[in-house]
């Protein structure tokens, strides 16, 4: 069974290709964009996320269950080690305020699609479809190529939102089911680009 990460599935989604969209958001990137939009999705790991608003002051329910020792608290909020932390996911179970949440889960095509499905009215009605966006989903490329196949066979609509940063060959392959690129180049100037991403253009280019 073909699995990949994702960390979010975001429904009725109007800013993601055209109509109404059901975006599917891949965990992972190559890329260290200074201004990220979805830094959650940079890392390819599960993470452990946190919401200091939603933090309950009196409570200490996340220290007393992280066998490593990994939380500590300040006055605004439990803080993380991410060094100690292995995302097990024990402290957002026991947060009464869902403070704390794991971000970032394995989940088969089949599930994918089940929820990609459920729009299906919408996308019809509105000219809509799906979008796979992260992170970057070509970093996950069978599990990508999977979905698109999967979609077309459903006559929906397939966008991928990407920084191009890819084989040429992983391009090449996926783009027999892809109706739509949104090609989000960064910078043209490569040391810019290194500079402000973390990364050379060259293969984007």
């Amino acid at each position: 069974m073909i699995r990949g990460t994702i960390f979010d599935i975001k429904k009725y989604a109007i800013h993601d290709g055209p109509g109404i969209r059901t975006t599917v958001f891949f965990k992972g990137c190559p890329l260290r964009c200074r201004w990220c939009h979805n830094p959650e999705g940079q890392s390819s790991k599960p993470e452990m996320f946190v919401r200091p608003s939603r933090c309950l002051k009196e409570c200490s329910e996340c220290l007393s269950v992280c066998e490593r020792e990994a939380i500590s608290r300040t006055e605004i909020s439990p803080v993380i080690d991410r060094e100690r932390c292995n995302s097990c996911g024990k402290c957002a179970e026991v947060c009464p305020a869902e403070a704390i949440e794991v971000v970032g889960r394995q989940m088969s095509v089949q599930e994918v699609m089940a929820e990609v499905e459920k729009d299906m009215i919408f996308h019809d009605e509105s000219g809509g479809g799906v979008t796979f966006s992260g992170g970057e989903p070509l970093l996950q490329p069978v599990f990508l190529s999977t979905l698109l196949e999967k979609s077309k066979e459903k006559d929906i609509h397939t966008t991928v939102d990407t920084s191009g940063y890819a084989s040429f060959e992983i391009m090449e392959e996926i783009a027999k089911n892809v109706d739509l690129f949104l090609y989000d180049l960064k910078i043209m100037d490569e040391k810019k680009h290194k500079e402000y991403t973390g990364k050379s253009n060259k293969v984007i280019l």
